[in-house]
């Protein structure tokens, strides 16, 4: 089975626009939750946000929506770093994006231009697709390879990564470019607040009091390379992705399956395509959304995967930091872990100050950790029982 490599990053993000300031962030136990700027959120629960900030796009792409300009911001950063960009056999590579609701507000907005019946329609009204971004981008950058637009709902920026996978795997590209996104919009924000998972508060994940979560934006991309390709070029290798695994809970539209078999299944079957033993993983970036139900059954679960050597593997929550990015949580998430690996430190879990005796496992709280990390399981769950699973391990020749 053909072996797949990391070999390029590309972020936006509620703690920083490039890899460098938002990897310090992430060590540093940064805030990136503010009061909401873009639109009136007094009405809701929560008028917090992980809003971006000090953010430019490309100059292509200055008229696209807002979450279409985060995507392809990351996405050109994340070919470029890759050196791909260089390359000139790039035909062949694939593009996956994924989001929970793309440019949700300009659907919004030609909704109700139908409704007055106007002449015409809002500029880039056509964006409201969410493949619109997937066949941009693949025509700015001359990829030629399969494509592919997802949409599961939290789960989707790691669904995107697993999805590239299977493209490599299958031959049908040598390298593929992931990109999970979404942008913080009344449309979206409306929509949340209904399911009634917002905090009323600080984002606590696995602490006694927490109450919720914070919702954010941002984009996450990654570049996926058959290991041969990688090798040919002398491309920087970040870390190896050798498994994977998705399935979904068949339960309820929003309440997650309180027994979390969805969840272990998907952990043990990420662990077994990728061909490493419970016992070989150093870390878990937890899914870890600071809701009641979420953090204790993604502990239980944790525990009846690793058994008694639960409570010695550290596990984080990056949302504590930056909230929930939605679409592009996972893609962002994994970048930290792939970083975790690199730098041999952990981020933190902040606000967890009251221990929960449910949720009793290591979650690094209040400061980072330096610590060697060779192996990391990354977790990502939706709405509607999406679960999503990766393995990552470090590079070695």
């Amino acid at each position: 089975m053909t072996e797949v490599v990391i070999t390029g990053f590309g972020v936006v993000s509620p703690l920083g626009n490039d890899l460098e300031t938002f990897w310090h962030a992430l060590c540093s136990g940064a805030n990136g939750i503010a009061p909401i700027t873009r639109f009136d959120a007094s009405p809701f629960r929560n008028n917090t946000g992980g809003e971006i900030k000090a953010f430019r796009p490309h100059p292509a792409d200055a008229d696209l929506p807002l979450a279409c300009q985060y995507a392809a911001r990351a996405l050109r950063d994340a070919w470029a770093d890759s050196g791909l960009a260089a390359c000139s056999e790039t035909r062949n590579a694939g593009i996956v994006t994924a989001t929970n609701f793309g440019s949700g507000d300009l659907g919004r907005e030609v909704c109700e231009s139908v409704v007055r019946r106007d002449a015409t329609l809002p500029p880039r009204a056509s964006c409201v697709q969410m493949d619109w971004l997937t066949d941009y981008i693949a025509g700015e950058l001359g990829m030629q390879g399969p494509r592919a637009t997802i949409s599961l709902s939290c789960a989707s920026g790691v669904a995107s990564v697993g999805h590239a996978i299977e493209l490599i795997r299958a031959g049908r590209a040598r390298a593929v470019l992931a990109c999970g996104y979404d942008e913080l919009s009344f449309y979206a924000f409306s929509g949340l607040s209904a399911l009634r998972a917002m905090t009323p508060e600080i984002i606590r994940p696995f602490d006694k009091n927490r109450k919720g979560t914070i919702f954010s934006e941002g984009a996450g991309a990654i570049v996926l390379e058959a290991v041969d390709s990688a090798r040919e070029r002398g491309a920087r290798i970040y870390a190896a992705v050798p498994g994977h695994a998705m399935n979904n809970d068949a339960y309820h539209m929003t309440a997650p399956d309180k027994t979390g078999r969805g969840i272990i299944s998907v952990m043990k079957n990420a662990l077994a395509d990728a061909g490493v033993d419970p016992g070989e993983v150093d870390h878990i970036n937890a899914h870890g959304t600071g809701t009641q139900f979420n953090d204790k059954t993604e502990t239980t679960a944790i525990k009846e995967v690793f058994g008694d050597r639960a409570r010695r593997i550290p596990v984080n929550s990056m949302k504590s930091m930056m909230g929930h990015c939605m679409g592009a949580a996972g893609s962002l998430e994994t970048i930290g872990a792939a970083l975790t690996i690199r730098h041999g430190i952990i981020p933190p879990t902040v606000n967890l100050e009251t221990p929960d005796p449910e949720c009793d496992l290591d979650y690094v709280p209040g400061s980072a950790r330096r610590q060697d990390v060779a192996t990391v399981l990354c977790n990502s769950y939706g709405f509607g029982g999406t679960n999503a699973a990766l393995v990552l391990r470090r590079w070695d020749e």
